[in-house]
């Protein structure tokens, strides 16, 4: 299997990702093959920037103490996925009128997107030599097709959004469009983080940010999308280890975070769609023997007849934290996909105080 570890130190033929200027300070890790530098350059070069809204622009109130927080995870299929429906029916989060309406009692959520779109004319032409990606077949649905900077800014959301990869050449309503993991928060967003994977066939990115309980405490929450089948020049190469093969280069990056100097007691929760066949799959196993402290693994298909969306999560050894866990009982599939090819699924997480 060739390296997957990850450095905070790029290439110097690196030139993107782009990050826009009103974003602030987005910490970045690379893989340290060459050759997978080369290939993420071409990439990258046809995406827009990373998308920051650290505050929600909607007050939402705070976090109290003892008060449960939703992580939703979601595949939204480009845009074939009813964003504003899943943020109203299950997140209670009524955007569809003129201000967000969050109903009373709601909880504060935190909501891991993969495949999100972005419509913007941030999005470059797509300069000679880069990568495009063909767009993602979407199921007709009624109703506006979002991206999700337009979803996030008409709830009030905070934001951060990695682009990683682009969705098609075509223009559509005359916008150009990428796609890639987000996290969108009621609670504010902080210590951003961009993990570039080790490639497999096609470019992967994985936000990283972190929300609090406004008390001191810490949670850092991670946005994940493993490759899915790699061609079979590739599964030669990594002995069939290429989803192996990222998830181990994700831990290296968590686990430099959680080695650095944080005046917070911080756990961290991984999610997303991981593209598994079986709860067997070997990245799932290393990933569950690294994050001890997660729920038993949902064995209920949430994408056709496989288990692929999946929720991680292990707590620091940090005084102050040893109560953070995700509440048993509360990890589930959602029933309805909203649209999507994927099954949302969620649970519920408590600050240890």
């Amino acid at each position: 299997m060739p390296p997957a570890a990850v450095t905070p130190l790029p290439e110097p033929t690196r030139s993107c990702p782009a990050v826009d200027p009103g974003a602030g300070v987005v910490r970045w890790f690379f893989p340290v093959v060459p050759a997978d530098n080369r290939a993420l350059e071409r990439w990258c070069r046809t995406l827009g920037p990373v998308v920051i809204d650290s505050i929600p622009r909607f007050d939402f109130g705070e976090l109290g103490l003892g008060d449960s927080l939703v992580i939703a995870v979601w595949n939204v299929n480009a845009g074939a996925g009813d964003l504003l429906a899943l943020l109203r029916e299950e997140l209670r989060l009524d955007c569809g009128g003129g201000a967000p309406a969050f109903a009373a009692g709601a909880p504060h959520f935190v909501l891991l997107l993969q495949e999100a779109l972005r419509r913007s004319s941030d999005v470059p032409d797509g300069p000679r030599f880069g990568v495009v990606a063909p767009a993602v077949p979407e199921e007709r649905r009624p109703g506006p097709r979002l991206g999700v900077v337009e979803v996030a800014r008409r709830c009030g959301l905070s934001l951060f959004y990695g682009p990683q990869a682009r969705n098609g050449f075509e223009t559509r309503d005359g916008l150009r469009e990428d796609r890639g993991p987000a996290v969108l928060s009621t609670l504010p967003l902080s210590d951003f983080v961009m993990v570039e994977l080790p490639l497999e066939s096609s470019r992967r990115v994985v936000p990283i940010a972190t929300v609090g309980d406004g008390r001191g405490h810490g949670l850092r929450v991670a946005s994940v999308h493993l490759i899915t089948t790699p061609p079979p020049w590739r599964v030669l190469a990594t002995g069939n280890t290429a989803r192996l093969r990222q998830a181990m280069g994700l831990v290296d990056a968590l686990d430099r975070l959680a080695a650095s100097r944080d005046p917070r007691p911080t756990s961290t929760l991984i999610a997303g769609d991981l593209n598994t066949w079986s709860t067997r799959e070997a990245a799932l196993r290393f990933l569950r023997g690294r994050f001890s402290d997660s729920p038993p693994a949902l064995t209920e298909p949430t994408r056709g007849p496989y288990p692929t969306d999946h929720v991680l999560f292990r707590r620091t050894t940090a005084s102050g934290a040893v109560g953070d866990r995700i509440v048993p009982g509360t990890y589930r599939r959602v029933g309805q996909r909203y649209h999507s090819d994927h099954h949302p699924v969620a649970a519920y997480f408590t600050f240890g105080r």
